[in-house]
This record gives structure tokens, sequence and C-alpha cells, in this order.
């Protein structure tokens, strides 16, 4: 099994490793004729390569709106 390491890369080029790293994977599975799954809003969505579309679940936001100016008492 790989060997998990600690990178000193900066936090945009992470994201743009993991960014390229998802689109391959997509690409991938595509092209193997595998159905692609995804969060968007609050569904999961399993993406079929005939085009159509199965809703697995319904979730919560992951994403929390967090104030840019805030004061501490």
């Amino acid at each position: 099994m790989g060997k998990i390491t600690e990178s000193s890369k900066s936090q945009r080029q992470k994201q743009k490793l993991f960014s390229q790293a998802g689109m391959i994977a997509v690409k991938t599975a595509k092209n193997n004729n595998l159905p692609i799954t995804y969060a968007t809003g609050d569904k999961v969505i399993k993406e079929y390569t005939d085009g159509s579309t199965e809703v697995l679940a319904h979730i919560k936001p992951v994403l929390i709106n967090i104030p840019k100016k805030f004061v501490i008492k």
C-alpha cells in the first residue's frame, strides 16, 4: 500500500492537483462506460453513460456561510 506523506505544496497547488485528478477519474470512468456519481445542490446524482440520471439521495448542504466580519466580546 502507498505511503502518505506531508507535502510542502501550497494549498492552491494541491487544489489544482486534486481538480486534475478528478477530471481524469471522470474521463476514465466515462471511457469505460461507468456511471458518474456526484453531489449538486442538495442531491446526490448518478449519471449514466446514456445521459440519464438518477437521484440517489437528498442531503443537507455542506457549505456553511461564515461572516467576513465578526466581533469578539
